[in-house]
């Protein structure tokens, strides 16, 4: 679906959750509110591609200062922010501070989208897609809908402690449904500690808790990523490769994962740690990092043929081999 398109922020599974880390958000309120009271205007994050089609082109146009969904919500929301996501990811934009970083958080998974977030910067409904002329009208009310709805932490507060675990856990994580599950840990830990002790066994809160353990591991990855960027001398090369290594070999890694940590990550810094070695001549160091260099697109090639990664893994192979025999009469 073209209003629907994946692109910067998944161009992988593994590379949207390398952008993915904790960030401290503002503490549950543990005292239950007035439901009749109308919670405050939220802040729409909208996430948008470089490279928008039509539908999203149409959707965000509308949710410009002058559009004419904007123009709706006034009174009902407190900002729009629109961030584009990058068409060629920087540095900057991994860093805890980063587009897609931020986009991670929010638990983006197609462009465009829109996180609603409450006073406290908590997360707690979103919106996915673009819209056509038919259906515009529809979608900005239901966003207007969405933001004056009662806040997910009301409800929670104002389910009663003490009765059935299960009932008590159940009505919770229905509360919670429409937070993305990336969310819920982050912005509701007190929420997420009450379930804890409930032995709660909802789909949707084992999901988050997956999640949660997947961002704090993706933590690690994001902070790899950036040293494996700026390694530069042989030392933080080879610790890079040693531990980028270490995550390809986990064997609850999936085939495709695992070719693409090696491809995009392992290969290139053998690639990069044998021209730092190169001293005019090669060396038994430079040779042992051109050889793995091969070695590793031979492992992608031969875990998955036919796979991209794998395609691709060939492809560089026999590059690499004629320019090396290229080059042989210059050694």
């Amino acid at each position: 679906m073209n209003s629907m398109r994946r692109g910067a922020v998944i161009s992988g599974i593994w590379l949207a959750a390398v952008l993915s880390a904790v960030v401290r958000a503002a503490p549950e309120t543990p005292a239950a509110s007035d439901a009749a009271v109308p919670p405050p205007s939220p802040v729409l994050v909208v996430y948008a591609s470089a490279n928008p089609g039509a539908e999203e082109a149409r959707w965000l146009a509308a949710l410009q200062p002058e559009g004419e969904g904007r123009r709706i919500l006034d009174g009902h929301v407190k900002d729009v922010q629109i961030v584009t996501m990058p068409s060629r990811p920087a540095l900057e934009d991994w860093g805890e501070e980063g587009r897609l970083f931020r986009a991670s958080l929010h638990g983006v998974r197609a462009l465009p989208t829109v996180i609603m977030l409450d006073s406290k910067g908590r997360v707690f409904d979103w919106m996915a897609g673009g819209a056509d002329e038919a259906s515009l009208p529809g979608k900005v009310a239901l966003l207007k809908e969405k933001a004056s709805r009662v806040r997910p932490l009301t409800v929670v507060n104002d389910i009663p402690k003490g009765g059935d675990p299960r009932e008590e856990a159940a009505a919770i994580c229905r509360a919670m449904e429409q937070v993305p599950a990336e969310a819920w840990y982050r912005d509701y830990p007190r929420t997420m500690k009450r379930l804890e002790k409930l032995d709660c066994t909802e789909p949707s809160f084992l999901a988050a808790r997956e999640a949660a353990d997947r961002l704090a591991k993706n933590r690690e990855t994001a902070s790899l990523l950036r040293e494996s960027f700026l390694a530069r001398d042989a030392f933080s090369i080879r610790d890079c490769l040693a531990a980028w290594r270490k995550k390809a070999d986990d064997p609850a890694l999936p085939v495709a994962d695992r070719q693409l940590l090696l491809l995009a990550m392992v290969h290139p810094l053998w690639v990069r740690l044998e021209e730092v070695l190169y001293q005019g001549a090669h060396s038994a160091e430079s040779e042992e990092a051109f050889n793995s260099a091969i070695a590793v697109l031979e492992e992608v090639r031969d875990m998955d043929r036919s796979s991209v990664c794998g395609r691709r893994a060939h492809q560089l192979r026999e590059e690499l081999r004629k320019a090396r025999l290229a080059a042989a009469r210059y050694d």
